[in-house]
């Protein structure tokens, strides 16, 4: 029974309690069961953090009698949350030392969420064919992103804040469009009145507007991996194969997995 209580339970406590505070740490820097290495650096995350309260219930109850084992896992599992300078002190000093060994599979998941969001909004952002469908799909996100600012437990700051990222990153998207579309507009042009096909410098110059124009859509996608749900994601897939070209579409089947 010893043996239960003292290496067992915390570990079976401080799983699920890891499991919230890993959600609460990269709630916004994406999905930890978004992609087969991220979860699997999640559960690592888990089942080590999980071992160093076995270890520390088995090893330290002993001497502590007073101390629950529950209350073990419990603090183990939320070593795993950031704390502030001033709060790594005594008990929370001790424990940075023994869960030391979660920081670098914690720094190698930060690393792996960011990677997972910028492949993410990389497969969103591309095969568009010019800045007109581009543009209209970059609207559509925004209205999608504007009908949840307004969820529980976000503050009016936070979303008003949130409602002026999403309009300042869509409008950059617009601009950029804009100048694709001019560019385009005029090199055509150029081209039918003389007779030719565009020059190199000609053809970069639109490329260019045209990478700028993806970038930017990019960067408004990044809200929307970091504030949607699993669920957004093939709705957002549906959006964009809307505002794309049949043959476009067809191929753009695998983007959202």
């Amino acid at each position: 029974m010893s043996v239960i209580s003292e290496w067992l339970l915390p570990a079976v406590v401080c799983a699920p309690v890891t499991w919230v505070s890993l959600v609460f740490r990269f709630r916004e820097e994406g999905r930890l069961l978004g992609t087969a290495r991220s979860a699997a650096l999640t559960v690592g995350v888990v089942l080590w953090t999980s071992a160093v309260a076995a270890v520390a219930g088995g090893l330290l109850l002993p001497h502590a009698s007073s101390v629950p084992p529950v209350a073990v896992g419990a603090v183990a599992g939320t070593g795993v949350i950031p704390r502030g300078r001033a709060e790594q002190t005594g008990a929370r000093a001790v424990l940075a030392v023994l869960t030391l060994g979660d920081s670098l599979l914690l720094h190698q998941l930060a690393l792996r969420l960011r990677s997972d969001r910028a492949d993410w909004c990389d497969r969103m952002a591309e095969g568009f064919r010019d800045c007109w469908d581009l543009d209209a799909f970059a609207t559509a996100l925004k209205d999608h992103l504007l009908m949840r600012v307004d969820v529980p437990g976000r503050t009016g700051r936070a979303r008003t804040a949130l409602r002026k990222e999403i309009a300042e990153r869509h409008a950059e998207v617009r601009a950029a469009a804009q100048k694709w579309i001019t560019a385009e507009t005029k090199v055509d042009k150029a081209c039918q009145q003389q007779g030719r096909r565009p020059t190199p410098e000609e053809a970069r110059l639109v490329r260019r507007a045209f990478g700028e124009a993806e970038q930017y859509l990019r960067h408004l996608l990044e809200l929307g991996h970091a504030y949607g749900k699993r669920s957004d994601a093939r709705r957002l897939l549906e959006l964009r194969e809307r505002h794309m070209s049949r043959e476009e579409a067809d191929d753009a089947v695998t983007v959202g997995r």
